[in-house]
């Protein structure tokens, strides 16, 4: 008998051990991903509208943003003076189509594509991109979801390669 209560004992402490090292994460829900789009649509939004403001509520603060032909922007301070910056040279209009929203445990994404037009504000011809994006969001103790990995890039032929 002992070796059997010895057995359960060691089944016991070891089931513990796995429950105490275990994540505490809870389980996603259709709300969460109904969260993340939400935050996607009000940043198409705040994008159309100019609002740096209203996609900084957005940025986690160690958000890290890789936009093409620029370099890696890291934290939402710098974030938010690229984006500002932008908006000061383009009046934007953009589309986003969600294609997928995955969320597991803290983390999700968002992945999709958008269309935009960039107006320079100084005058030119508008700029007309269609593209894809991949968003990381990292749930806070608080709850709330926090883009902190934002990545797009355009999928139009460079120019002079033609189309595939």
């Amino acid at each position: 008998m002992k070796p059997l209560r010895h057995g359960l004992a060691c089944v016991a402490i070891a089931s513990s051990l796995l429950t105490a090292c275990s994540s505490t994460q809870q389980a996603a829900t259709p709300d969460h991903r109904a969260t993340i789009d939400a935050i996607r649509r009000d940043t198409e939004s705040a994008e159309n509208a100019g609002s740096v403001e209203r996609m900084r509520v957005h940025f986690a603060e160690d958000v890290v943003m890789m936009a093409p032909a620029m370099p890696t922007v890291v934290g939402a301070a710098n974030a938010e003076r690229a984006m500002r910056q932008f908006f000061d040279m383009f009046a934007v209009q953009i589309a986003y189509s969600s294609i997928e929203i995955v969320v597991s445990g803290d983390w999700a994404f968002d992945r999709g594509t958008y269309v935009h037009t960039l107006t320079p504000k100084r005058g030119g011809t508008p700029l007309k991109e269609t593209g894809k994006y991949l968003w990381l969001y990292r749930r806070t103790p608080q709850g709330a979801w926090k883009q902190a990995r934002v990545i797009w890039n355009s999928s139009d032929p460079l120019p002079g390669a033609g189309a595939q």
